[in-house]
């Protein structure tokens, strides 16, 4: 919270600045669906591949239209805990049949991930458009003795003009999310137009793009089984208008599918200008659609304040997993844990040596194999007599490693390691143990009787199918079984760490089910 505060505090800092404007940026109603017109740093908050159209039309004088339309693509790429994302943008404004303006941002954020719930998004965009004025218009010097002349060309100096300027914007955002994953918080600032291009088709000095600033906040205040209240507010400075969008997006969850919720989203605000916003918007996993209109407040309201439409469509091309581990798992243990399989391999090539010097000695020496072979027959029922009779399979397997005594050397076997580096596998949204993970088990169990010189972490893990937030509980439930299991064969509690990756870490792509089935897993990782 004393972060929240620090971060609100430099958010006022900005909002504080006086800055005089006379032209326009395109303004969405619906801007959390725009995030280059709203924040460049909310860019940062897009977590999948992501595919967002805008369109907006609004009546102005002369009985025309300004229309506004967007496309925008978004390609997070996460980088340790934290996450790029790219993105770029088209925009046309098209201002009624006479101006037009075109072009192109291309955005950069980076979030840094604060904790399990909150990240801070720094983000950076600048782009280059075209203004251009139509030329297919009659003008006065085309008529001669009042009969219009096609041959003519107007002299007309505000026709047939363009101009072309690089804008520059940045942005800083902070959100916050609950333990479902879901937005509970955020607080945004941003300044557009940092460079204030001349936009004159005649290169007037004065008439430049004005720097214009822009802030948006919401808390979560209610969020029960279905139902769910997050009051918002934006604040705009920008051509001489320094107005507010004050209101509150409602939200009601239809159903929660393996992919994701399903719900609509409905959003009431007054903007200080004298207009009443309303949307409806219905959201899942795959995409959203969004709708919003308008309405005029007041009585003495001009046309251009009158019926604006927009509409909003936002498509999740490719998922792409959180890169966060969660709080039960620390960051250096992460790490070790994707280094390990580096580990193992190297490790496997000495004890393919010594095995080779053990086959050896079994041959040169077959007579002292032959004396020792009692002594195990004896030692063996003391150390088995509280394991089930289907680990014996298992226990001469694994003893091959150590010349025919369980607990000849502290040290593990190459069958042993082998062992180790399996882990044991789970059917989709279970978490039950199949007939061949007990027998896997049992090995374990053998394994960890016979040397205690060492622990075991487990951690369970899930493919990418579900919300986040069930995919980690999943996987510690995994976790948990399988802990429970050696627990219940003889293994001390105390030689047992019990952690939850969720669906972190993969070691295939989640792209089909037989890559999924091997994400859906509990991993082992020897302590000592």
């Amino acid at each position: 919270m004393i972060f929240f505060k620090k971060i609100s505090i430099l958010f006022v800092l900005i909002l504080m600045l006086s800055v005089e404007v006379q032209a326009q940026e395109p303004n969405f109603s619906m801007y959390h669906y725009a995030p280059f017109f709203t924040n460049p740093g909310q860019i940062g908050a897009v977590k999948d591949v992501r595919l967002m159209l805008n369109y907006r039309n609004q009546a102005i004088e002369a009985g025309d239209n300004y229309r506004s339309s967007s496309i925008s693509g978004y390609y997070p790429v996460f980088i340790g805990n934290h996450r790029l994302v790219i993105a770029g943008n088209f925009l046309n404004d098209q201002a009624s049949d006479f101006v037009s303006t075109n072009g192109g941002l291309l955005g950069v954020a980076y979030s840094i991930q604060m904790s399990a719930n909150s990240a801070l998004s720094l983000g950076l965009q600048g782009g280059y458009f075209q203004r251009k004025t139509d030329g297919d218009f009659t003008t006065d010097d085309q008529f001669v003795g009042g009969v219009f002349d096609p041959t003519i060309v107007s002299g007309d100096a505000v026709l047939n003009q363009s101009k072309g300027y690089p804008t520059l914007s940045g942005g800083i955002y902070y959100e916050i999310s609950d333990g479902d994953g879901r937005e509970k918080a955020f607080i945004g600032a941003s300044i557009f137009n940092a460079t204030e291009p001349n936009i004159s088709f005649a290169d007037v000095e004065d008439d430049n793009l004005p720097l214009s600033l822009k802030a948006t906040a919401g808390y979560r205040i209610y969020q029960g089984m279905k139902f769910s209240v997050m009051p918002t507010m934006r604040w705009v400075n920008q051509a001489d208008n320094n107005y507010f969008n004050l209101g509150s997006r409602f939200g009601y969850e239809l159903e929660n599918t393996e992919e994701g919720p399903k719900g609509i989203s409905l959003g009431l605000w007054y903007n200080t200008n004298d207009l009443g916003v309303f949307s409806i918007a219905y959201e899942q996993p795959k995409f959203t659609v969004g709708v919003s209109y308008d309405l005029p407040v007041a009585d003495d309201l001009s046309a251009g304040q009158n019926g604006i439409f927009e509409l909003a469509i936002s498509f999740r091309l490719k998922r792409k997993t959180k890169a966060y581990v969660p709080q039960e798992i620390s960051p250096p243990a992460a790490s070790t844990a994707q280094k390990e399989p580096e580990v193992i391999e190297e490790e496997e090539e000495e004890p393919e040596v010594i095995e080779e010097e053990v086959i050896e000695e079994e041959v040169s020496e077959p007579v002292e194999e032959e004396a020792d072979e009692p002594e195990v027959e004896e030692e063996q029922p003391l150390q088995e007599d509280t394991s089930e009779p289907e680990n014996d399979t298992a226990t001469e397997e694994i003893a091959e490693g150590t010349n025919g005594t369980a607990t000849a050397s502290p040290e593990l076997t190459p069958a042993e390691k082998k062992v180790l580096e399996e882990t044991v596998k789970f059917e989709l949204n279970s978490n039950e143990l199949t007939a061949d993970s007990k027998e896997f088990l049992d090995k374990i169990v053998t394994i960890l009787r016979n040397k205690d010189n060492f622990s075991i972490e487990l951690t369970g893990y899930t493919c990418d199918l579900g919300p986040e937030k069930t995919n980690y509980e999943l996987s510690r439930s995994r976790a948990d079984i399988v802990s429970q299991y050696l627990i219940n064969h003889g293994v001390a509690s105390d030689r047992l760490t019990v952690k939850a990756g969720g669906e972190n870490n993969p070691v295939a792509e989640n792209d089909t089910e037989e890559s999924r089935r091997k994400n859906r897993r509990v991993e082992f990782k020897v302590i000592y």
